[in-house]
């Protein structure tokens, strides 16, 4: 983080806005926990919205209870030299926090800050602390001395282990509402000429996160959930087999498929509980939703949903999977779906 610190705009995004205002009053009235958890889905700003807190903590003339941008702390702070700002992250994208990068910054939180104000810790990556470098953090959070703060994102949908959990203040930045997305999104993509419904797919494939919205676009990734409907759809009707499509998946990113495959299953779940269209989330493949809900088990639905889970769980926990069979299990309990309600 603190290498793109200086590259990045500070402030805080439109949704961000309620969120920021209750930060800063508690800033003002000397109320900011001492470690603090920031979470959300991807896609909400979470990394800007820290960099713009580090850069109020730090601030030594602070206007309106925001970084000035112009006094000694800012400008070490935006050249990536401040003494009193650390950084926590995986050495390598994938990796665990090791014990060793926590130790190291053991003695700069013990000792006076250089700039006469405060220090802060940033660990970007919270569910990436391993079981030994989070009891090392543990004795920091629980004295972190004077005008000390950590502040630690969480990158949904890993886990942060319960002993760092319960030590920090949590703050889950909220979503946009669905015309606030849309219209930011709208104004972002605005070359694109894309139409309010594509936009609103986009939004929606996003999870709500409107800057994973323009990354997944950016990828074209509403053409592969296309081609994932169309091959699950095929699977159904007899015209691929489990195995012929999990060779196709396991060579594919398998994270965002099965986000998917979940929210799909979650709407199933609905249709079963109600018969009411008005409930699913994904509006475009409701007569696909409706088809499989009239020739299924609720209990198939669920196992099927635990077992995509189970595997996303797996995955963000780096455990060594074979994509292959992954995708040939998962695929069998799909096509034994829509015979389990006969």
């Amino acid at each position: 983080m603190s290498e793109q610190l200086s590259a990045l705009s500070l402030g805080v995004y439109p949704w961000q806005q309620d969120q920021w205002l209750q930060l800063q009053n508690m800033i003002q009235q000397q109320r900011f926990p001492h470690a603090l958890i920031v979470g959300g889905v991807p896609g909400l700003g979470k990394l800007t919205f820290v960099n713009t807190l580090v850069a109020a903590l730090l601030c030594q003339n602070k206007i309106n209870d925001n970084a000035c941008g112009h006094c000694k702390s800012c400008q070490l702070l935006a050249a990536n030299s401040h003494p009193d700002f650390k950084l926590l992250q995986p050495v390598e994208a994938g990796k665990a926090i090791l014990v060793d990068q926590v130790r190291n910054i053991q003695h700069s939180m013990a000792t006076t800050a250089q700039q006469g104000g405060a220090r802060v810790v940033v660990i970007n990556g919270a569910s990436d602390l391993n079981l030994n470098s989070a009891n090392a953090l543990l004795k920091q959070l629980e004295e972190p001395g004077n005008n000390s703060y950590f502040l630690l994102i969480h990158q949904w949908p890993k886990m942060v282990l319960p002993t760092v959990r319960s030590r920090c203040q949590l703050l889950d930045i909220a979503k946009p509402t669905p015309k606030q997305g849309l219209n930011w999104l709208q104004q972002q993509l605005s070359d694109d000429e894309l139409t309010i419904e594509a936009t609103e797919s986009l939004l929606q494939l996003a999870n709500g996160g409107p800057l994973k919205a323009i990354e997944l676009h950016a990828s074209k990734a509403q053409d592969l959930r296309h081609q994932m409907l169309v091959e699950l759809t095929a699977i159904l009707r007899g015209q691929k087999t489990p195995i012929e499509v999990a060779q196709i998946w396991q060579k594919k990113p398998l994270v965002p498929m099965l986000n998917w495959w979940v929210e799909w299953l979650n709407d199933l779940v609905k249709l079963k509980m109600t018969e009411d269209a008005s409930h699913v989330s994904n509006t475009d493949i409701v007569k696909l939703l409706q088809a499989v809900a009239k020739r299924s088990d609720i209990v198939a639905i669920y196992t099927l949903l635990e077992n995509i889970i189970q595997q996303l769980n797996f995955i963000n926990q780096r455990r060594n999977l074979n994509p292959q069979l992954v995708c040939e299990e998962l695929l069998h309990q799909w096509y034994f779906l829509v015979k389990s309600g006969n």
